[in-house]
């Protein structure tokens, strides 16, 4: 049986390709289709409508593009498609009824891992009463749910997910690899518990050393692969101790194979870094660090039900700068109780930890997870389910979010905005160090820190600005919130275009270094001398304060197409 299996590719979508293997397993023909924006559905559809799959099954994971993904299966109906849709992921399977009953172009919705699912699926298209786990609709065109058998729990029978070429940095490929599923914790602002629940069997799951070192043998002496981004929600275990023991088994068993000259990145809470545990992995080739930092404040943190401390914070920040390795994190500065002091907490946090990398935002009410239920049971959920929205309960704070939202939209959520850009100068920095260490000149070094702490700086001054404006103000005075919120805006964005171009010398320098095999020094920057357009805001309300919140995906439409007004009319 042909299957086409679509879904967003921001890196390797393991989800997909796991569910390929299990499929081609079975002696299916796969296609995996990368969907990542809407003006792909015409070719979207053209290739699906060429392969003639017997089913589609769409990957919805991300909530932001949920209204693309039920777009792409109605234009799949349009185009004469008449397959079996199937959405799936925590979008899809936390909104499986509401999908179905307002998007007839689906037939069914699976719930919980796909693997056995999509299987059983295909073994049983023409009775779905037999497919574990699918909620679907009937031929009287009402919604039913199978019950759930549960995720498997064992992980190393599944297939190695299909490979399909690898992206590359400094010529050496990178893979995305799973050790475990699922996580040992429940923040209130995640929805892995709710899908895990829904979709049955147990939340955590580990892989065993002997599965993940035949994974990663494969990838490195069969392609290549020298890079290695673990995907696990956590790369580490509930005790610090046995997580120590399953990396020092990992660097072992690893070595004893001949892996030699890599690199891994990893994803880690706070509470979960030790020195032991680092130390092993440094030896094994540590270079990154996502760490969930979310918030520095202690009554946040509990808000959030993130069941760790700032102590904690701030140790695993000492533990993981001492070994020099590129440490990345979000801040989760505004969640629905925010206070004032609270912020000014987090604006502490970030003027003593400088060096690091990170990014802020506002905690979002996802279906499912405990800031929905709590917004939805006090009444302060708005919007839909295809984007909740709510207002901070204190409205200095709330007007602060709206400011910062708008001023700091282009450096904080444009692909190429200036704090994803500063993470990549330092990933690159670090790949180096790791691979060519012989190329890293105290000078480069110099010129990388110090372009992340003006980065880091440069925001800071900009959002304590904010701070005092908001502290004076009236919250209720659009007027002058939306005045405050232009020239912030104009002044963040012009401070960006310098800082990009300082970061894109810094860039090349260090993508020459590999290139030439020899050390190359940083050019002397000379800042940007043209000056921006003000930033229009007669044509939309810049901080979304209107009697039904503005989608995030319409938002960002709007403002790429106020940029691009600008740039013309320059």
């Amino acid at each position: 049986m042909r299957i086409s299996l679509i879904g967003a590719e921001l890196e390797e979508n393991l989800g997909l390709r796991y569910m390929a293997a299990a499929l081609e397993k079975r002696g299916h023909d796969v296609d995996i289709v990368l969907f990542a924006a809407a003006s792909e559905i015409p070719d979207v559809v053209q290739r699906v409508l060429t392969f003639a799959p017997a089913i589609a099954g769409l990957s919805m994971v991300f909530t932001g593009r949920g209204r693309e993904f039920c777009s792409l299966a109605g234009a799949l109906r349009q185009g004469g498609y008449h397959g079996h849709v199937i959405g799936g992921g925590h979008f899809a399977s936390l909104n499986c009824e509401r999908i179905l009953q307002d998007f007839p172009a689906f037939d069914s919705i699976a719930l919980g891992e796909g693997e056995e699912l999509m299987c059983a699926l295909a073994d049983n298209l023409s009775d779905l009463r037999r497919v574990s786990g699918l909620c679907y609709r009937q031929a009287d065109a009402t919604i039913t749910t199978n019950p759930s058998k549960g995720n498997p729990d064992d992980l190393d029978a599944l297939a190695f997910p299909k490979r399909m070429g690898f992206h590359k940095y400094f010529d050496k490929p990178i893979a995305s690899v799973l050790t475990s599923r699922g996580c040992w914790r429940d923040c209130a602002f995640c929805s892995i518990n709710a899908w895990y629940a829904q979709g049955g069997g147990r939340k955590f799951r580990i892989r065993s050393i002997d599965s993940i070192v035949a994974e990663l043998c494969e990838l490195y002496f069969q392609h290549g692969v020298r890079i290695f981004n673990f995907q696990d929600d956590n790369f580490f275990l509930p005790n610090p101790q046995q997580a120590a023991q399953r990396f020092t088994q990992l660097r072992d068993r690893l070595q004893e194979r001949g892996m030699e000259q890599i690199a891994i990145a990893v994803k880690a809470r706070p509470d979960s870094i030790t020195r032991e545990s680092i130390s092993v992995l440094d030896e094994l080739g540590l270079f990154r660090v996502f760490l969930g930092v979310e918030n520095a404040s202690e009554s946040a943190l509990r808000n959030l039900n993130r069941k760790s401390s700032v102590a904690e914070i701030l140790n695993a920040l000492a533990i993981l700068n001492d070994y020099g390795v590129h440490v990345a994190y979000n801040l989760l500065m505004f969640e629905p109780d925010t206070t004032m002091a609270d912020l000014l907490i987090n604006l502490r946090f970030m003027e003593r930890h400088i060096e690091n990398p990170f990014n802020f935002c506002r905690a979002e009410a996802y279906a499912g997870t405990g800031l929905e239920t709590k917004l939805r049971s006090e009444g302060r959920l708005l919007g839909d389910y295809f984007g909740f929205d709510y207002r901070l309960r204190d409205p200095q704070c709330e007007a602060f979010h709206q400011i910062a939202n708008y001023a700091f939209f282009n450096r904080n959520f444009s692909d190429y905005g200036l704090h994803y850009f500063n993470m990549q100068v330092d990933f690159y920095y670090q790949l180096l160090r790791r691979f060519q260490p012989t190329l890293v000149t105290q000078s480069l070094r110099a010129a990388v820190r110090n372009f992340i702490k003006l980065t880091n700086l440069d925001t800071y001054e900009c959002l304590c600005g904010i701070y005092d404006f908001v502290e004076h103000c009236d919250p209720e005075d659009q007027s002058h919130l939306r005045g405050f919120s232009a020239q912030m805006r104009e002044r963040i964005d012009n401070r960006s275009r310098d800082l990009l171009m300082r970061g894109e010398r810094i860039l090349n320098a260090l993508e020459t270094s590999h290139g030439r095999q020899s050390p190359v020094e940083v050019p002397e920057f000379t800042a940007w001398q043209r000056p921006a357009p003000p930033a229009p805001v007669n044509t939309l309300d810049p901080l979304g304060l209107t009697p039904t919140p503005i989608p995030y995906d319409v938002f960002r439409a709007r403002m790429e197409a106020e940029q691009q007004e600008a740039v013309a009319a320059s």
